[in-house]
């Protein structure tokens, strides 16, 4: 009797524990190609599932998927760790607009990232280099010449960029490129040459964007524009930043032979914002889980640092658990209000 009573007792313990593991919610980020994507994603994983007890998995998943997943709130991708705006606008639009469909939330707090053309710090110091105009100057121009031809070079990104034609047609348009020349080789060559630059003090500009790791290693200042005030083409109207006689006007090279001279970009790039987006179901499927990602928040100098890291080859998963482990106040701070546990 006595054994048949603890063999009872065993199979409800078993029950009731089995029962509590099925019922326990499973956490989908979906991580995109990018390194913060990589650290961002792992960062989450690792406060969700050792503050709030939920199981975690991070799967790769392009943009298109990501967000169909979290549109349907079935579990199969519940997370985007790395939504930029207006990149994403037109998803932005349709999922998570007030009046769209409004399947998706994103976090209350974007960090804001930028784009533009940047030089060393030292270069700011020694020549007063401060704004993109100043290259229109011979003088200043010819601190950049690499090949003795009296023109400065500029690095406007690596060969099939997107980035490179709009570039192109803001030395055409502020001038600079009857001072200035572009030398456009790849990614892997252009930080070569900017180590060799920062060695020896030689004067350098290239485009480049953060956050990236690459403002961990090496102090580079943008040069200012005129803030950006509306995009002037066609196929921009009826979209709030579009502008008939914005600064921002360029025409690709499949819409014209002449796209160069149609072009013309005479101010910064819009303003970026990057959230934390989640599927609208979580907020009933794991309640806390949705208030966290809603709270969490991050700043270009520690997306810098991951960054660099994980370009360095350490592994996110050990990134993301040292990192928590070492900034208990910043994860109590987003975990604010909620009790621990799902």
């Amino acid at each position: 009797m006595k054994s048949f009573k603890h063999a009872l007792i065993a199979a409800w313990a078993a029950a009731t524990i089995g029962g509590n593991a099925m019922a326990k919610e499973t956490i989908v980020i979906g991580d995109v190609s990018w390194e913060a994507s990589h650290a961002v994603a792992n960062v989450l994983k690792v406060v969700i599932e050792t503050r709030l007890g939920a199981d975690v998995k991070i799967i790769p998943a392009d943009q298109a998927a990501i967000f169909a997943a979290m549109d349907k709130g079935d579990g199969s991708i519940d997370v985007h760790p790395e939504l930029w705006l207006p990149a994403q606008a037109d998803r932005y639009a349709k999922f998570i607009a007030s009046g769209s469909k409004e399947s998706v939330l994103v976090n209350d707090k974007p960090y804001t990232g930028s784009d533009g053309l940047y030089v060393p710090g030292f270069v700011q110091d020694k020549f007063g280099v401060k704004s993109v105009q100043q290259l229109t100057d011979p003088k200043i121009a010819r601190l950049f010449d690499t090949d003795g031809s009296g023109k400065g070079a500029f690095w406007p990104g690596a060969p099939g960029w997107n980035g490179v034609n709009i570039e192109l047609v803001r030395a055409r348009s502020y001038g600079y490129d009857k001072t200035m020349k572009p030398f456009i080789v790849s990614d892997a060559v252009m930080r070569a040459e900017l180590a060799k630059a920062f060695a020896t003090q030689k004067p350098f500009v290239l485009y480049f964007w953060e956050p990236e790791g690459l403002f961990k290693k090496f102090d580079l200042r943008k040069l200012e524009q005129p803030a950006f005030d509306g995009y002037a083409m066609d196929n921009k109207k009826g979209d709030p930043q579009y502008k008939a006689d914005g600064c921002y006007k360029m025409v690709q090279p499949q819409e014209a032979p002449d796209w160069l001279e149609k072009s013309k970009v005479t101010c910064a790039s819009p303003a970026t914002t990057v959230h934390v987006a989640y599927s609208r179901s979580l907020v009933k499927r794991a309640p806390k889980v949705a208030q966290f990602l809603k709270q969490v928040s991050f700043d270009l100098p520690t997306l810098n640092d991951w960054i660099l890291k994980v370009s360095d080859k350490v592994d996110p998963a050990v990134l993301a658990k040292d990192w928590v482990a070492a900034n208990p106040e910043k994860v109590n701070a987003w975990l604010a209000g909620i009790k621990p546990g799902l």
